[in-house]
């Protein structure tokens, strides 16, 4: 069945198709993956202590993973600085706390742009504050992080 709408019924129809394109495109990008594998795991007294060997991605420097530490509620990104170095950050933005992604060598607040090295310092704003970062010892294939 072949229906004819006039000018003003299609003009309103695009209208709707507009606006509702404006305001969920945004929306999905906060849906987009974290660029992260992510592992959950647990802490024991405020440490986590991880065989580096379970995780593939970290074989090779400057990858990163995402560890969620479901005990305490925490999560942390784990990147591989050298052949025996490793920075834990939180991935909360010091702007105003949406979680940060991993974009090539760089890890990207979607919320306002905010971008920070893969040690957690600020490249560009309006984040004025590095990524939290956690000490961490490497020894014999473990890392342990202090929390």
């Amino acid at each position: 069945m072949n229906t004819i709408i006039n000018r003003r019924e299609f003009l309103g129809a695009i209208s709707s198709l507009v606006v509702g394109s404006i305001i969920t495109v945004p929306l999905l990008s906060g849906c987009a993956t974290t660029g992260f594998v992510s592992y959950a795991t647990k802490a024991n007294n405020g440490t986590v202590i991880l065989d580096v060997s379970h995780f593939p991605e970290l074989k090779e420097i400057g990858n990163a993973i995402q560890i969620n530490v479901e005990n305490i509620s925490e999560e942390i990104i784990l990147v591989r600085k050298s052949e025996n170095d490793f920075t834990a950050l939180s991935p909360i933005c010091t702007h105003l706390g949406c979680s940060v992604k991993k974009e090539n060598t760089f890890l990207r607040c979607p919320c306002h742009g905010s971008t920070y090295s893969l040690a957690g310092n600020v490249v560009r704003g309006p984040a004025e504050k590095p990524l939290t970062s956690y000490h961490t010892d490497f020894s014999n294939g473990t890392i342990t992080i202090y929390l």
